[in-house]
């Protein structure tokens, strides 16, 4: 059912509703490589139409995860067609592509890391072994969509090293790269600074002090003191709440038809 086991670590981490929060810093890493944020800029139409952008792309990575395996490969076919004819140059020069496997890998590597960071924080260390899983889950979709073998880092730790590698040499945000990122956590420009100063402080935690620097988040005593509370609050009322609050939809199906599968059995 799907293209991974139905016990898969990714299905456990990515069923929690509380992952979303850390969107943005993913996002942000992502375009903090100028050659991602060039084909943002150029291709995407984030900035026309923010929520719906989102929701497609929440709506799609969870039908890869949770989906029946047709469903899931229409959802990677899906991608592949909308990357296809992205691609164009750079503020510098350079000419990039969506399909380009290196920009792909870091791309998956963002989302991955930003989600162990975040889920770690709420709920506790993974495992070794869980990270290194987790990983592996992440690299079958890289693969899916066309990063070849021998490029993905091996183990979780290796992707950690991978990212520090990156932020030493690729991955430093160009003023274009500054531009995007400022339109992707200010979406909706009527909105009062304030408005967004809670996805500021949660940004900045998770990401990497380099890009939290480069991106001009503050990440002192209120913002850390607010990242602890939202952790503290999660922790506190996870298990109180109902789990159309706590767990994403797409998961809720699927559980719901492995254990009518369980009972027909």
């Amino acid at each position: 059912m799907g293209l991974l086991a139905a016990d898969s670590v990714a299905r456990r981490i990515n069923r929690e509703s509380f992952l979303l929060l850390g969107g943005t810093a993913a996002l942000l890493m992502q375009v903090a490589h100028p050659l991602v944020a060039a084909g943002v800029d150029q291709h995407s139409d984030f900035r026309r139409s923010p929520l719906r952008r989102l929701v497609r792309t929440v709506n799609t990575t969870f039908a890869i995860v949770f989906g029946e395996r047709a469903t899931a490969e229409s959802a990677l076919r899906r991608i592949g067609r909308s990357h296809a004819p992205v691609r164009g140059q750079a503020a510098d020069g350079r000419a990039y592509r969506a399909r380009d496997p290196h920009l792909m890998l870091w791309v998956q590597a963002t989302l991955v890391l930003t989600s162990v960071r975040w889920y770690e924080a709420v709920m506790g260390p993974l495992s070794e072994s869980e990270r290194d899983a987790y990983w592996s889950e992440g690299k079958f979709f890289a693969g899916e969509l066309g990063v070849p073998g021998d490029l993905f880092p091996p183990t979780y730790a290796d992707l950690e090293r991978y990212e520090e590698e990156m932020l030493r040499t690729a991955v430093a945000p160009d003023p274009s790269a500054k531009a995007v990122a400022h339109d992707v956590v200010r979406p909706y420009g009527w909105l009062p600074e304030v408005a967004y100063w809670p996805t500021d402080a949660l940004s900045a935690a998770l990401l990497p002090r380099a890009l939290r620097d480069a991106f001009g988040l503050r990440f002192g005593i209120a913002e850390r003191t607010f990242y602890r509370a939202v952790i503290v609050a999660i922790r506190a009322l996870r298990p109180l709440l109902p789990q159309w609050i706590t767990v994403v939809p797409q998961a809720r199906r699927f559980e719901k038809a492995m254990a009518e599968r369980r009972e027909a059995a």
